[in-house]
């Protein structure tokens, strides 16, 4: 997501990050006589904050296309009220550059943002935090380009670099009734319009740019805001994602050769000649590859693959310290396998399950329901203050779960290390991207473990290290996910991009493959006692509730199955 960027900060008010741009907005003018006609600089700003709150309108609605127009008058109006070179000019580019990229206009998107770049650079300098957000937005735009092209391809991974991209803390206390079908038309046509294909030393390329992109943006607003604001530690956590691609692209690229070389030495040595059984020796080849390639990497790139993990940890630690924005109380237990007992749907209204968006009541009028809403929010707000007060003085033990079913005989563990921590949406996305970075790290262990012919001579300790370090390994990224979707689940919307791409990661962790259980049952391990596909399966659910999707008979001429439907 992110969706989507790790810019997006939860209860932050700089919305100068790579978001729909009003931080420069006008000043609405003082109450002005009814006999006191208005002068023509007046009618323009009017003009300019009419049209900003239309593309914040359009973008909280997904109504790309259309805030993409909205975005080019306003563009247009500041350029010729402002001039070219003027902070408000800067931003509106920034909104050009953010539909754009949402829309798939990758080209535009980047014009746009360097155009933006430049005038925040003459006008603000080049140390100034604005040019550093737009650093970061050039940076998310690169890296938003690598994972649709692995993506395409199916090698994408579940990275939150760009998973809330452009997101703004919607709270509907302002928005009008639009029918969003209508607004939504055009983005599926402009989506589609532009498929992105790459190959691998492109997206290499890429990800180098977003890497120097987000080290500058980091290094201006680690000087400029210090260490402990959001903005500072999300670009700290991008800096780590982007650097921990980079050496698993590299990986991927020196794996493949590798692994030809391998089939071919297990082809002499095992006497192989027919195709169908060399097969079978495909696993053996690619784990030996795999091994090779971590052992003989180069000196930087190992470095590399630190540094990132040191930035990512430390971007979490900063966040967890340094908490800001709307906070909710911790997760304390994690859930494992499905729930013994149904949901209570009352329940789920109120905040404990979160699996479904809240329906509005028609019955009541337009004020009403904001009404209604606000005090929702309160409460929620009350409770999770009473919930934080609660741990700081009995202890975590003291609070409930995430999913709200602590005495509803759900089977749970109790959460550990920095996850029990996580309370704000700064450290939910930091912690989400490190649970990446971990996640990749034990896919590369699992590759190790597929050579089942060095386990089975092998004594009884010699995997049994690798297995413990992966158990680990995969334990706290679980462990992080759902302390992500804590805080996610608690604060955004279901359906919100970010609490999807928690979900998502999620089942994708604990629903791992098994090829490595040989291996283990020579470790004298139980398998990989960390994977959890009952708990898989019931997130899987929650998405498709989220957005009611639903599985429907259609019977025909042809016979035709089940066809899945999204209301």
């Amino acid at each position: 997501p992110s969706s989507s960027s790790l810019d997006s900060q939860g209860g932050n008010n700089d919305n100068n990050s790579d978001r729909v741009d009003q931080r420069l907005s006008i000043p609405s003018p003082p109450n002005q006589s009814t006999n006191r006609p208005k002068s023509n600089d007046q009618e323009i700003e009017e003009n300019i904050l009419t049209l900003q709150s239309e593309v914040q309108q359009h973008f909280r609605h997904a109504a790309y296309s259309a805030a993409l127009a909205t975005a080019g008058q306003l563009l247009e109006l500041t350029s010729s009220h402002f001039g070219p070179l003027h902070p408000a000019t800067a931003s509106a580019h920034n909104n050009v550059g953010l539909m754009n990229k949402l829309l798939g206009n990758y080209d535009e998107a980047r014009e746009a943002y360097h155009e933006s770049l430049r005038v925040y650079g003459e006008v603000c300098g080049k140390d100034h935090a604005s040019y550093a957000a737009a650093l970061s937005n050039l940076g998310m735009l690169e890296r938003g380009r690598v994972l649709e092209s692995e993506a395409m391809e199916g090698e994408g991974d579940d990275d939150d670099d760009d998973a809330a991209d452009g997101e703004v803390g919607s709270d509907g206390d302002n928005e009008d009734e639009v029918e969003l079908d209508e607004l939504r038309d055009g983005n599926a046509t402009a989506a589609s319009a532009n498929p992105t294909k790459m190959s691998a030393m492109e997206r290499m390329q890429l990800n180098e740019s977003a890497i120097e992109y987000f080290d500058e943006s980091h290094r201006i607003r680690l000087s400029e805001l210090g260490p402990d604001h959001p903005h500072t530690i999300a670009s700290r956590s991008q800096l780590g994602s982007a650097m921990a691609a980079a050496v698993v692209a590299e990986r991927k690229g020196r794996i493949g050769g590798l692994v030809e070389a391998e089939l071919r030495r297990l082809k002499r040595s095992k006497d192989v000649g027919d195709a169908k059984e060399m097969e079978t020796y495909v696993p053996e080849a690619i784990a030996r590859a795999a091994a090779k390639s971590t052992s003989g990497g180069s000196k930087l790139t190992r470095r590399r693959w630190e540094a990132a993990e040191e930035h990512l940890r430390g971007a979490l630690e900063t966040a967890v310290e340094n908490p800001r924005g709307e906070s909710v109380g911790p997760l304390v237990f994690v859930p494992v396998g499905s729930a013994d007992s149904p949901v209570d749907d009352k329940e789920t209204e109120r905040g404990g399950g979160l699996t479904l968006p809240l329906k509005k009541d028609r019955s009541l009028s337009k004020k009403d329901r904001k009404r209604l809403e606000k005090e929702r929010k309160r409460e929620k707000r009350q409770a999770n203050a009473n919930t934080i007060a609660s741990v700081l003085q009995n202890g975590v033990g003291s609070a409930s779960t995430s999913t709200g079913n602590k005495d509803r005989g759900v089977k749970k563990m109790a959460v550990q290390g920095t996850a029990g921590k996580v309370t704000t949406l700064s450290a939910a996305t930091a912690a989400q991207n490190l649970a990446v970075f971990l996640k990749n790290y034990a896919d590369w262990l699992r590759l190790t473990l597929m050579d089942e012919s060095s386990h089975q001579s092998s004594s009884q300790k010699g995997p049994q290290p690798q297995i413990s370090e992966l158990n680990q390994t995969i334990q706290e990224a679980r462990h992080l996910y759902e302390a992500a979707l804590h805080v996610r689940s608690s604060i955004l919307p279901p359906h919100h991009p970010e609490v999807v791409a928690s979900k998502f990661s999620l089942a994708e962790l604990l629903d791992g493959p098994t090829a490595i259980a040989s291996a283990a049952a020579a470790a004298g391990a139980n398998d990989v006692d960390v994977l959890d596909k009952q708990r898989a399966n019931d997130l899987r659910e929650e998405i498709l509730n989220a957005y009611n999707v639903e599985e429907i008979e259609q019977s025909g001429d042809d016979g035709s199955g089940s066809v899945a439907n999204s209301k």
